[in-house]
């Protein structure tokens, strides 16, 4: 079921909330705090999607996937749930792109292991693609990558994990493109400083 349609083309900066912040807000204005859970979260989610349905689905059929994480989300965090925020996105994140790969992979003879997943590669000269293909460093490297703001967060994964061009990209964070190569080498080098500090560089 289609109902939230989701285009990631953010424009200009992200503030981040808190959970709190945002459980507060969810108690005075459920729909603002929606778009803001949205907002923070939109690219993390994404890559989680794209990570488990890339051999098997198509550009809409990420997207749709991701509206539907996001709609569980909508529909059954509360202001008065005592774990994480990012937590728990991550769970209804996985679980759909999980139940999307089983739909998917039905239809189109695919019988990839989700215990194997491929994730995208980032540029040699950063240094960290054989690390960051186990699990656990792979998702190391998405919070990191969150942790960038935005409008980085935005161009490192168009980039390196859709592979979209810099004139593509300037389009949807509304830069130019050679501000947009710009800022991708400097947010490039910023992971691999972020990285480097927990030693996984």
């Amino acid at each position: 079921m289609k109902a939230l349609h989701v285009r990631f083309q953010i424009k200009g900066g992200t503030f981040m909330m808190s959970d709190q912040e945002l459980r507060t807000l969810l108690k005075t204005s459920p729909k603002e705090a929606h778009r803001k859970i949205f907002a923070q979260y939109s690219n993390y989610v994404y890559a989680v999607v794209f990570s488990k349905l890339r051999c098997c689905a198509s550009q809409e059929d990420i997207e749709e996937c991701v509206s539907d994480a996001f709609l569980e989300v909508f529909r059954h965090y509360h202001a008065d749930y005592e774990g994480t925020l990012h937590g728990f996105i991550s769970i209804a994140a996985k679980r759909k792109a999980i139940d999307y790969y089983h739909r998917l992979s039905g239809k189109s003879g695919f019988s990839v292991s989700l215990d194997d997943e491929t994730a995208p590669e980032l540029p040699s000269d950063a240094d960290i693609e054989q690390d960051y293909e186990q699990k656990a460093l792979r998702q190391t490297l998405l919070d990191r990558i969150s942790e960038l703001g935005e409008p980085d967060a935005t161009i490192i994964i168009q980039k390196y994990f859709y592979r979209r061009k810099a004139e593509e990209i300037a389009k949807m964070v509304s830069l130019s493109p050679a501000n947009v190569r710009k800022r991708s080498e400097r947010a490039i080098k910023r992971l691999k400083t972020m990285l480097s500090k927990e030693e996984l560089s």
